[in-house]
């Protein structure tokens, strides 16, 4: 019969174990079995709680002129009438636990991606970690919600990430860049970006915290180099 002690050993094993697993490892997405990186002065608490020390505050983007950020609830453009969606493992829409968020390296250069590779979304011309996504555009564009505090594969810059309350059962959604995260509900599965220029508002995000707008030269090294935390 196995001690305490001895299960304790075997169960720590088998949950780095299951860790690993999930993260990728094919090399087009961020290093395999990387570590979770818990927001910095969070107390294991997904707030800024005032301890925020990034100094990107000016890459947050207003939306251009000549756009209509308030159509559809704020998606900026018609959106098709998306029923409710959820990310796999969520319960009722929202997540059991701390998300993870990666990076996949694409056209754009390495992006932000949920841990399953489906591309993230910013919004220019949300504010200082305020979504102005409501409604039907929270259909089109679901938050990348979390229970706790979020956590970042290798290869991001944890001092970019950080919560905003949100009005869906207290759970909190994930911003990067002082950028409220969204997914859309376009895209079926990872390499795709049917959102990107969307509305003229709404882009893919590089691990730097700069708005994608185009893709990159193919011959740029960005497209294949990781990002450097």
């Amino acid at each position: 019969m196995f001690s305490s002690t001895a299960k304790l050993i075997i169960g720590v094993a088998l949950g780095a174990t299951t860790l690993s697993a999930c993260h990728f490892s094919n090399g087009e997405n961020g290093p395999a079995g990387a570590a979770p990186v818990v927001v910095p002065n969070s107390n294991g608490q997904a707030t800024y709680g005032g301890g925020y020390k990034g100094t990107n505050a000016s890459l947050l983007q207003a939306a251009p002129k000549g756009t209509h950020p308030t159509i559809d609830g704020g998606a900026g453009f018609k959106v098709p009438n998306y029923p409710t969606t959820t990310l796999p493992g969520w319960i009722q829409g929202h997540p059991p636990g701390p998300v993870t968020i990666s990076y996949r390296n694409s056209p754009y250069g390495p992006i932000l991606t949920t841990l399953s590779g489906k591309t993230i979304y910013v919004r220019l011309g949300d504010a200082y970690r305020i979504s102005k996504c409501t409604g039907k555009c929270l259909a089109a564009f679901p938050p990348v919600l979390t229970n706790g505090a979020p956590q970042a594969t290798g290869g991001l810059l944890p001092a970019y990430i950080g919560v905003l309350q949100t009005s869906q059962g207290g759970h909190e959604q994930i911003a990067y860049g002082q950028y409220p995260l969204y997914t859309y509900s376009g895209d079926t599965g990872p390499g795709q970006y049917h959102a990107e220029g969307k509305g003229g508002i709404w882009f893919v995000i590089g691990t730097d915290g700069v708005v994608r707008k185009a893709p990159l030269s193919a011959t740029s090294p960005s497209t294949t180099a990781a990002p450097k935390g």
